[in-house]
């Protein structure tokens, strides 16, 4: 059986989503994983679950908060002082993902990446290198920005039309990236402009939930200083228990936080408007971003049709509220935000897996010792259109996919597209030369100078 795997790089986690090669909707396996590494001697690389048992017991050379370090000249420092760099760490992450699926006896038959819209070449370039020398290597692979699987994501759950130009919110853990796609008519088009924010995010939301639960319990701690060694455990367990909560709080009104003490169990109770009192800020700041694309896209004569909110904290029902109030555009929430990004590559994966529905990103290599015979050329009139595309290639083309084509080859893909062309284009002219050969007399007349007269 052929799989296709698509893969979103977070801040500090690794998803991805396998689905079938005869499906157009991924259904399949979701996994996601910590930037979590452990490379343990005999066994290899480790992630998820494995890997935290093993850095909890002490076994393995332990690498941490890597997801963001694709194309960081300075290394990862892991456990027992030996570096890595960055790009190699969430090569491996990828490939250990992707090893279970390979050991089931499955074929990968695509890999799709979504990457950070803050990407150029150069970190494409290096992240493609080192999955060489993973469980990725030959596996056809695609990278496509965060921004734009999240549009294809909600373009195949029918929620927006692919010529829609929408703003995209991803708030993720350590942040919210905001960017502008412009739309296209039959495909979806590309970034025109992003901003970022490090004030709303997931994570900052539960820190501040969970101090405003441990105020209503300070004088029952160990020691009054939050930040105290003695209530390191207390801290851990009621930011996770706040997550929790936060999340209960976007189906109910009110919900309950267990402290655990030393002694006994203190129940906290928070009501929503306590927790949205305390997110109004963040969200503020989020508004801001999305503020100042608006203004891009108005100051460029473009019109926004639909705000795109992806990531857990996309569900908080304060945030729709106040877009709302602000804009009028409409808001758009694909199912399960916070596999939006994930969901959208594996159908790039999906649909790039089938040659006769999509057109290649590029065109092969050419066969230097055994190139191709030129394509003839019917008539000088043509002027510039000399090359002569191929029907398989065209037909290939006309049928895409409206979400996959939207897609941007990267910068090697673009080169070889440059010399491919530049091969067909030499090979044309040199077969429209040996048709129709020119009268080299008048060729020669009309170089030879002219004699010009002497006056006086």
């Amino acid at each position: 059986m052929s799989l296709c795997v698509g893969v979103a790089l977070g801040g500090d986690s690794v998803s991805a989503v396998v689905a079938g090669e005869d499906t157009r909707i991924p259904t399949a396996d979701r996994v996601s994983v910590p930037a979590l590494l452990v490379i343990a001697p005999g066994v290899g690389a480790l992630v998820g679950p494995q890997a935290e048992r093993f850095a909890a017991s002490g076994g393995g050379t332990v690498f941490r908060d890597f997801a963001d370090r694709v194309g960081d000249p300075v290394p990862v420092v892991g456990s027992d002082g030996s570096s890595r760099l960055g790009a190699d760490l969430v090569a491996m992450t990828i490939g250990s993902v992707l090893q279970g699926h390979a050991a089931a006896g499955s074929k990968l038959a695509h890999l799709a990446i979504a990457h950070p819209s803050d990407w150029g070449p150069y970190e494409m370039s290096v992240l493609r290198s080192a999955l060489t020398c993973t469980e990725a290597e030959g596996v056809p692979t695609s990278l496509v920005s965060r921004p734009i699987a999240a549009v294809i994501a909600a373009v195949g759950a029918g929620m927006m039309s692919s010529s829609e130009t929408v703003i995209v919110a991803d708030i993720c853990s350590q942040g919210t990236e905001v960017a502008l796609v412009t739309g296209a008519e039959d495909h979806v088009g590309r970034l025109a402009a992003t901003c970022r924010t490090d004030d709303l995010g997931s994570a900052a939301l539960d820190h501040a939930l969970a101090r405003h639960v441990l105020e209503q319990v300070r004088g029952q701690l160990p020691a009054s200083d939050l930040h105290d060694p003695a209530n390191r455990a207390i801290v851990r367990h009621v930011v996770a228990a706040s997550r929790l909560a936060r999340q209960d709080l976007v189906r109910h009104t009110s919900t309950v936080v267990d402290v655990r003490l030393p002694a006994h169990s203190v129940p906290v109770r928070i009501v929503r408007a306590e927790f949205e009192s305390l997110a109004r800020e963040p969200i503020y700041a989020g508004l801001s971003s999305i503020t100042h694309l608006m203004g891009h896209a108005h100051g460029n004569g473009v019109e926004v049709s639909a705000i795109v909110l992806t990531g857990e904290v996309a569900r908080t029902p304060l945030l729709t509220e106040l877009i709302s109030a602000q804009w009028p555009t409409r808001v758009v929430i694909p199912p399960s935000p916070e596999w939006a990004m994930t969901s959208g590559t594996a159908r790039i994966a999906v649909g790039r897996s089938q040659p006769r529905l999509n057109a290649p990103l590029s065109p092969g290599r050419p066969n230097v010792s055994n190139p191709a015979p030129p394509q003839p050329v019917q008539s000088r009139a043509d002027g510039p259109q000399l090359l002569r595309r191929n029907p398989k290639t065209l037909a290939s083309s006309s049928q895409a996919s409206p979400a996959v084509s939207g897609v941007q080859p990267t910068a090697s893909e673009r080169k070889w597209t440059l010399r491919w062309g530049a091969i067909q284009l030499t090979a044309a002219l040199i077969s429209d030369s040996h048709r129709q050969p020119r009268d080299h007399r008048d060729v020669g007349a009309s170089l030879r100078p002219r004699a010009v007269p002497r006056h006086g």
